[in-house]
């Protein structure tokens, strides 16, 4: 049972033991996450999932306010996608930062980025399915002058035989990629493959940081479980991994407004006031 000591009255355990047996007759409840939601899998534990010297993005509320609304389209702030690649010849030739997407097909990438522009109005239009391997080319999202989001083909079931080689060269030798995004299923937990990933993340000496999709599925005991293997995979075999993993839900944009936020600060497009925040 990954539950709490911490003391609590009758009233509370009753509470906690409903809340408990609701989870594991139905799955994950569909209550509203707060902005990180790994702050609400904590009270499921009685050790810090992340330790408290590695808790270093703590955004404010007027700083996630900010974050969100660079992702908002309007008057002046244009935000679409402005190119299709498949050769690393023809890459957009742009001087802002890039962020880019990684994962095994079906992880969530498109989802997750349709999510990042949930609330734009004549935002892009990105497609997303349920079939794996979708996503066949590099596709670059623009938001206005300030930074490019890059949704790249999943790895693994359909990759493209060209895919692999070209993949590493992009994410070795494009220097406008200030940060890598590397997506893991929630639901499913860390896989050989996924581990494959995270080498491969780690051998390209590049900042890098894992998003954990699809957390409205799996019940919270056993998210809490693949999020703890994460976590240690993060301490033992990494070096260049952002410490903090991001917990996101595109259906209900739980822990979108966080990683949003995230996105802004990283790249150059907001200063946080908060003294433990680093760019690692």
């Amino acid at each position: 049972m990954f539950l709490s000591t911490k003391a609590c009255g009758p009233r509370a355990l009753r509470g906690l033991v409903s809340l408990c047996l609701q989870e594991y007759s139905q799955g994950t409840p569909a209550d509203p996450w707060s902005v990180n939601p790994l702050h609400d899998l904590q009270d499921y534990l009685s050790i810090p999932i992340v330790k408290e010297s590695y808790q270093v993005f703590n955004p404010l509320p007027e700083e996630l306010e900010q974050g969100q609304e660079l992702f908002k389209q309007r008057p002046g702030h244009k935000i679409s996608m402005i190119k299709s690649v498949i050769s690393l010849e023809k890459l957009p030739v742009q001087n802002i930062p890039e962020m880019s997407f990684v994962g095994q097909s079906n992880v969530g990438k498109s989802s997750l980025i349709s999510a990042l522009f949930n609330h734009s109005k004549n935002g892009p239009q990105i497609k997303t399915g349920k079939t794996p391997g979708l996503t066949k080319t590099l596709l670059f999202y623009k938001v206005s002058k300030h930074f490019t989001l890059v949704d790249m083909p999943g790895f693994g079931v359909n990759m493209p035989t060209y895919y692999k080689e070209s993949m590493h060269t992009y994410l070795k030798t494009r220097n406008v990629l200030c940060r890598s995004f590397l997506l893991i299923d929630s639901d499913l937990g860390l896989s050989k493959t996924d581990k494959e990933g995270l080498r491969m993340m780690e051998s390209l000496a590049k900042p890098y940081a894992i998003v954990m999709t699809k957390i409205d599925k799996p019940r919270r005991s056993e998210l809490v479980k693949n999020l703890l293997d994460v976590t240690n995979y993060i301490n033992k075999h990494t070096n260049i991994c952002f410490p903090q993993p991001f917990l996101v839900s595109s259906p209900s944009l739980s822990g979108i407004k966080y990683l949003q936020t995230f996105i802004a600060h990283v790249t150059g497009n907001i200063e946080l006031s908060s003294r433990r925040t680093e760019q690692k």
